[in-house]
């Protein structure tokens, strides 16, 4: 009956790792941008003129997909500026992101609608506590924001 357990344990364990192994990405492909190559990078006009910078990209839970890139529009040294949200098949990337491109002109972007974040959602807080403690986030705090 042991070596049975043995057997079965070593199994599972080499399952585990042949799994874990699938999940790690081991090169980047010819078509792939890291996100820190996008971030900040200045976005211009079809015209070549400066029309804003990423901020962030806004990325759809369960299917990490991006959907929209939050381009930082108007203002003077990141005073008065406006964040809106492009859909991200809009922005034309080129050379790793040394060159985005977006066909919409300064004062189309600064007429578009500011983009309405939302507040992080709290986590909830197990039914089954009894010690009172709460959930915790990522910073030690009950109850808090997701980090």
């Amino acid at each position: 009956m042991r070596r049975i357990t043995i057997a079965t344990l070593a199994g599972l364990t080499l399952a585990g790792a042949v799994a874990a192994q699938e999940a790690v990405v081991t090169q980047q492909g010819p078509d792939e941008l890291l996100g820190g190559w996008v971030l900040g990078s200045a976005v211009h006009s079809v015209d070549g003129e400066r029309i804003g910078s990423i901020d962030d990209i806004i990325i759809v839970s369960g299917e990490g997909q991006i959907s929209a890139a939050v381009i930082s529009v108007g203002g003077f040294l990141g005073f008065g500026a406006k964040s809106i949200a492009v859909e991200w098949p809009e922005l034309e990337i080129n050379w790793d992101a040394r060159e985005v491109v977006l066909d919409m002109s300064r004062e189309e972007m600064e007429e578009a609608q500011e983009y309405a974040f939302r507040d992080r959602e709290l986590i909830p807080v197990p039914d089954d506590d009894v010690g009172g403690g709460g959930a915790m986030n990522g910073d030690g705090a009950i109850g808090g924001a997701i980090d």
